[in-house]
């Protein structure tokens, strides 16, 4: 059993309105507009590379082994997953998550966090997109940094544009699950910014706390479609997330991370808040704006 929310913005207003599509100005009317935002995606991923060392929780963290491989993580430390943080690009409205397992659909279609140049993901219906990953070594949290990817299906008038996340819990049913919407068509350093993280708290093993954002901009000629947010609340499954959805959607740009607190804490808002302006930071001087 999950729960959907739906909200819609104005790229630039930080207002929500009514579900639709919506844009400030189209990009053919944007001058200097960005035409096809996966053609600069490279900046994108050398922002979060040389970022990911600092995306990282203050209090209490917990510091995640990327046990597994670059797809997944097996255990991450206290019991934290039991095969989770599969990866995928989202590419359907009405998604059943009951098939993101180990051995699921999240198996054969996660991105890997080693991609550090330009790629395009596997799976149905996921063509259009494009990613690009933080990196990946295997060691940990402290030592290499956040795993973070960023993705666009810039102007291919895709309808799908975000990430969710698959696999399961090491909670095995127990603590709950919440959502914190974090930035709701705000504007951060001159980009418009929805953001939210999903997280597995009270159980007793490491929190999971997946972080989203979506993220546009005047200069890129961004126009959101209705922003979708998914939450898993069966704490035996790590699945949950947020995408833009509409088929005149342009140059939206997702990025999804983890972060985690020790003996399940909640994590602190501000430092999630943190993160995200961090990562916005870093691509703001890639693009020199």
């Amino acid at each position: 059993m999950g729960y959907y929310t739906y909200n819609c913005g104005l790229i630039g207003t930080g207002k929500v309105i009514e579900r639709g599509v919506h844009n400030l100005e189209s990009s053919q009317n944007n001058a200097g507009a960005i035409p096809d935002l996966r053609t600069e995606l490279s900046k994108v991923g050398t922002a979060i590379q040389g970022g990911r060392t600092g995306y990282k929780l203050t209090t209490d963290r917990h510091n995640i082994t990327y046990t597994g491989d670059e797809k997944y993580i097996s255990d991450g430390g206290g019991d934290m997953y039991d095969n989770g943080n599969y990866t995928i690009c989202m590419n359907e409205s009405s998604p059943s998550f009951s098939d993101f397992s180990s051995s699921g659909r999240s198996n054969s279609e996660a991105i890997s966090y080693d991609d550090t140049s330009v790629t395009t993901p596997n799976g149905s219906g996921v063509g259009e997109y494009r990613y690009i990953a933080g990196g990946w070594s295997g060691s940990y949290l402290n030592t290499e940094g956040a795993l973070i990817v960023a993705a666009t299906t810039g102007n291919s008038g895709h309808t799908y544009c975000g990430f969710a996340k698959g696999g399961n819990s090491g909670a095995d049913g127990g603590g709950n699950k919440i959502q914190v919407d974090l930035y709701n068509g705000d504007t951060v350093d001159g980009f418009t910014v929805y953001s939210s993280y999903m997280a597995t708290v009270n159980a007793g093993d490491p929190s999971v706390c997946d972080l989203y954002i979506l993220l546009g901009h005047s200069k890129w000629g961004t126009v959101f479609g209705t922003i979708n947010k998914f939450n898993q609340t069966n704490t035996g499954y790590n699945s949950d997330a947020m995408w833009s959805e509409s088929s005149s959607q342009n140059n939206v740009l997702a990025i999804a991370t983890l972060a985690a607190r020790t003996s399940g804490g909640t994590p602190v808002q501000s430092e999630m808040e943190g993160i995200v302006d961090d990562i916005i930071g870093d691509i703001k001087t890639q693009f020199g704006y």
